[in-house]
């Protein structure tokens, strides 16, 4: 009896494999079906492997935008909206930055712009999902501003090397004094930069002072928007 079932098992596998060779060799379609079926791995086409490195690729980009915003700012807030700033290679604007937030964001334009916690510019135009930000190193602006702990006046003047014009000729203003926004529209107290050194006007009329600031604008790759 066990060699008669023996027996039948044996001739029911040899009749499934010329079946399943039969099908291979002489009906394709059903022979690639069942190539699939039996090899997992032989399913996988090219195309399968290019959409494979294409989703390995997105990831990595969303990871590197991910670790810059993790390096450069802290959690954005109600009152703030986190922007990436595009880059400007080969033409490396000091001026002006374009950030990947706009009015779908919720940002106006005049809305103040800061970096690691300096303002760095004031929203110029808004689009739909971008803005364009005029940073303090633009020649045309001009922002009053207030120094130290006595909050001596005078006016931030921006450009390649941003000085404070305007300081009344008696004002005590020393080196390290700390220049913050006094302006409407704009936070006040915001920091800005500081004091390296004073000097006379050419009219010998009022102080000006020359600035340093803790960061590079060129290096800068996430901003906060405030609201």
């Amino acid at each position: 009896m066990g060699r008669e079932r023996s027996s039948n098992n044996r001739w029911i596998s040899g009749a499934l494999i010329v079946v399943l060779l039969f099908l291979i060799f002489f009906i394709p379609s059903y022979g690639w079906k069942i190539r699939m079926w039996l090899s997992p791995a032989m399913g996988a086409s090219p195309a399968d492997g290019s959409s494979l490195a294409a989703q390995n690729d997105a990831l990595q980009a969303q990871l590197a935008a991910l670790q810059v915003v993790a390096s450069q700012l802290p959690t954005s807030t109600p009152n703030t909206i986190r922007a990436m700033v595009y880059s400007r290679y080969p033409m490396n604007f000091r001026n002006e930055l374009l950030v990947n937030a706009g009015s779908d964001e919720g940002v106006a334009s005049g809305d103040a712009v800061t970096f690691q916690g300096m303002l760095i510019g004031q929203v110029q135009k808004v689009f739909g999902s971008e803005s364009l930000v005029q940073t303090i190193f633009d020649n045309n602006l001009k922002m009053p501003v207030r120094i130290g702990s006595t909050g001596t006046d005078g006016l931030l003047q921006g450009g390649a090397d941003p000085v404070v014009g305007s300081i009344a000729s008696t004002a005590a203003i020393a080196p390290g004094d700390v220049v913050y926004s006094a302006v409407s529209g704009i936070p006040y107290a915001q920091p800005i930069a500081e004091v390296v050194a004073t000097s006379t006007s050419a009219d010998s009329l009022f102080q000006q002072a020359t600035l340093s600031f803790p960061y590079d604008i060129n290096n800068v790759e996430t901003v906060l928007i405030m609201k």
